[in-house]
């Protein structure tokens, strides 16, 4: 029964995801007809005039692919993490992002299973259904007995039902919680260093784009892991966090940066 209602979840949140991207459609129509026409900046600024107005996957999604063609690849690959952390049935944005991955240009970043886990459903999902499934479980154990109600199987089923239900979203949010802290390098040659200090020595350099994951922080700087497991500290305005909901800072047209020196 347990298994059933995740897939019912899984469906029903599939169709919920898709229904916004299939009725803006028109709203990103000028920002698609810049885009046709080679003029990227240009469409990623109309893209990113629409974040700022209505956040969705598919507009990070749009943004991502018209910074990647203008040759910013940190924008790029930011957008489209957050449009999976948005929707995670962003199939467009996860082909996007294994397209980057698969040029070789940095190592790709890896993730536990309970991170990988809570990918299955919306951040927001997961969320709402652990707190429904919690009360729904407190409720059909505790009201039964306030109100006298007739001894009956199914408030016990259910009450069951509702505890597993509880059971599996924990590693979701603990998933969640890890995922938090994975961070997007801005631009390249960004330096990894030794201690968090200005004049620290420099242990490599990072591609605009590249994944890491914090650890900790101490003053201006966070402390890292890598994709190849090395550590070091980062400053902390070379980064962006892929949960959080900071724009990027689109140049004006023209200034265009390459993706490596």
């Amino acid at each position: 029964m347990v298994k059933h209602l995740f897939m019912l979840c899984t469906v029903v949140a599939a169709l919920l995801f898709n229904l916004p991207a299939q009725g803006a459609e028109d709203v990103f129509a000028p920002g698609r007809i810049a885009y046709q026409a080679g003029q990227f900046t240009n469409a990623a600024r109309f893209f990113q005039g629409e974040l700022k107005r209505a956040p969705s996957a598919e507009a990070w999604h749009n943004f991502g692919n018209a910074a990647w063609q203008a040759g910013h690849a940190g924008e790029a690959v930011l957008s489209w993490q957050r449009a999976l952390w948005i929707n995670p049935y962003q199939t467009n944005a996860a082909a996007s992002l294994r397209f980057v991955n698969g040029l070789g240009q940095f190592s790709e970043l890896s993730v536990t299973w309970t991170e990988k886990y809570s990918t299955w459903l919306p951040v927001n999902l997961w969320a709402g259904l652990a707190a429904v499934s919690l009360w729904l479980a407190v409720a059909l154990v505790l009201l039964p007995g306030i109100f006298r109600w007739r001894k009956s199987v199914w408030p016990q089923l259910l009450a069951a039902v509702a505890l597993g239900t509880v059971v599996l979203t924990l590693p979701a949010l603990a998933g969640i919680h890890g995922r938090t802290k994975l961070a997007v390098i801005r631009a390249v040659n960004v330096p990894l260093r030794q201690t968090p200090t200005l004049t620290a020595q420099v242990r490599s350099r990072f591609a605009a784009g590249e994944m890491v994951r914090c650890q900790s922080v101490r003053g201006k700087y966070y402390f890292v892991r890598t994709a190849n497991d090395e550590t070091g500290w980062v400053a902390q305005d070379q980064l962006w966090f892929i949960a959080a909901d900071e724009l990027p800072q689109w140049p004006e047209a023209g200034t265009i940066r390459p993706i490596r020196e």
